[in-house]
C-alpha cells in the first residue's frame, strides 16, 4: 500500500546498502531536499556500483516569509539549486514535525496477506487525526505476541502536508518521487554509513529547530520512535532572556560565544541548563522505553545529527550527563569525497546536519 499516489511511494529503511554492480553499470543520482524549520538543505550524490560520491551540497537559513506559502517555500528551493548548479530534477524529500504519526502497533489478521484490512480497520484508534485528511502507510515487522497477531509500524502523515511538499517542489521546478519521513531517513543514512551496528542497538537523537528525533534501532529497524519538543530554538530564547538580546543576536551567540566577556558565564550557564534539561528528556524516553517494552534493548552509545548537533561541546557534555559514549553522526563516513572539490574542515563543520538529506539521497541511489 502506497502512502502517496502510484508515483510517490513512502519510503523504508530497510534494504538501503548500495549493492555492488558491473563494472558498466550506470551512475545514479540521488538528490535529497530537507525543509527543515529553520535551514533549507540540499545534498546531491551519485552512485557507480557500490561507490557512493558526494557531488553537491548547501544550505540556507530561512527567513521571515520564505515558509508562508509552498510557493514562497519552492522559490527559496529553486534559489539554491541555482546557486549550486544542480540541473537534475527528480528530487526525494520528507515530512516531520505535528503532521506525521509513527506508531508500532500490534493489528490481528488471519495472515500476513490480510495485514492490509487489518490496518484500514484498526488506524482511527492510533491516529489522533480524522483518517479521510491522511495518507497511511504500513510497514509489516514481525509476529505478533499472540496467534493471529502481527506487528506493524504505522505512518499517518496529512495530506495538506504532503500537497503543500508537491506544490513547492513544482514551484522549484523538480519532480517529488519519494516522500520520506525525516526518522526513517535518518534510519536509511546510519544503517549505510555504520554498518558495525548491524547486531547492535544504539540510540539516535536528530536536534532540529523546534522538534527532535529519539529513534532506538536494532538490527537497524526502529523499535521506538519519539518526536520530542526541543531544539536548538529553544536554546536560542534561552540566551536572549538570559542575556537580553534579541533572537538574531542570541543565534550568533549559540554557535560563536558573547562578543562581551562579561556575558561568557551567563551564556554558559543558560547553554547548560538548556542542554542538561534536553538530556533529562532523553533519559525519560529512554527509561519509557525499557519499561514498557518486554523485549526492550538497551544501547551504549548515542549518535547526534541535525543542526542542534552542531553545538560546541554538546557530545561531551551529553556523554556526561547519560552516562554513555555519545559522538556526532557523520553521513559522509563512507561516501566519497573528493577534497578538491570540498573543505575538509567545513564539512567536518556541518556534515551532522545533513543526515536527512543524505538518506534522501538515498532512496535515488538504491
Amino acid at each position: 500500500m502506497a502512502l502517496l499516489a502510484a508515483d510517490v511511494a513512502l519510503v523504508e529503511w530497510r534494504d538501503v546498502a548500495v549493492k555492488g554492480m558491473s563494472f558498466f553499470s550506470k551512475t545514479r543520482i540521488g538528490l535529497g531536499v530537507d525543509l527543515g524549520s529553520e535551514w533549507l538543505k540540499v545534498l546531491k550524490v551519485s552512485a557507480r556500483g557500490s561507490i557512493v560520491r558526494l557531488e553537491s551540497l548547501g544550505r540556507i537559513p530561512w527567513q521571515p516569509g520564505d515558509t508562508d506559502a509552498p510557493g514562497a517555500v519552492g522559490n527559496k528551493v529553486l534559489a539554491l539549486f541555482q546557486h549550486l548548479e544542480i540541473k537534475d530534477k527528480v528530487v526525494a524529500s520528507s515530512v516531520a514535525g505535528h503532521s506525521v504519526i509513527v506508531k508500532r502497533v500490534v493489528c490481528e489478521a488471519e495472515s500476513v496477506k490480510a495485514i492490509d484490512e487489518a490496518v484500514q480497520r484498526d488506524a482511527r484508534q492510533y491516529i489522533p487525526f480524522d483518517i479521510n485528511d491522511v495518507f497511511l502507510d504500513y510497514q509489516y515487522l514481525a509476529a505478533g505476541p499472540r496467534e493471529k497477531t502481527h506487528e506493524v509500524l504505522l505512518v499517518a502523515s496529512k495530506k495538506k502536508a504532503v500537497h503543500d511538499l508537491r506544490e513547492s517542489m513544482i514551484q522549484a521546478g523538480l519532480s517529488l518521487s519519494v516522500v520520506d519521513v525525516d526518522a526513517f531517513a535518518i534510519c536509511n543514512a546510519f544503517e549505510f554509513n555504520y554498518p558495525e551496528f548491524k547486531t547492535k542497538p544504539v540510540y539516535l537523537l536528530d536536534i532540529g529547530g523546534t522538534q527532535s528525533v529519539l529513534c532506538i534501532l536494532m538490527h537497524f529497524e526502529p523499535v521506538f520512535l519519539r518526536e520530542v519538543s526541543f531544539g536548538g530554538r529553544s536554546l536560542s530564547e534561552a540566551l536572549s532572556k538570559r542575556l537580553g538580546i534579541s533572537r538574531g543576536d542570541s543565534e550568533r551567540v549559540k554557535l560563536h560565544g558573547p562578543a562581551s566577556a562579561a556575558d561568557t558565564e551567563a551564556a554558559r550557564d543558560a547553554v547548560r541548563q538548556t542542554l542538561v534539561a534536553w538530556c533529562d528528556e532523553v533519559k525519560r524516553l529512554i527509561g519509557f522505553y525499557e519499561s514498557s517494552s518486554a523485549d526492550a534493548v538497551v544501547a551504549d552509545q548515542l549518535f547526534l545529527s541535525g543542526g542542534g548537533a552542531l553545538l560546541p561541546g554538546i557530545a561531551d557534555l551529553f556523554a556526561t550527563e547519560l552516562g554513555f559514549k555519545v559522538e556526532l553522526f557523520d553521513p559522509f563516513r563512507r561516501v566519497e569525497v573528493r577534497q578538491s572539490h570540498f573543505q575538509p574542515e567545513y564539512l567536518a563543520a556541518v556534515a551532522p546536519q545533513f543526515a536527512v538529506p543524505f538518506g534522501l539521497c538515498l532512496r535515488g541511489i538504491v
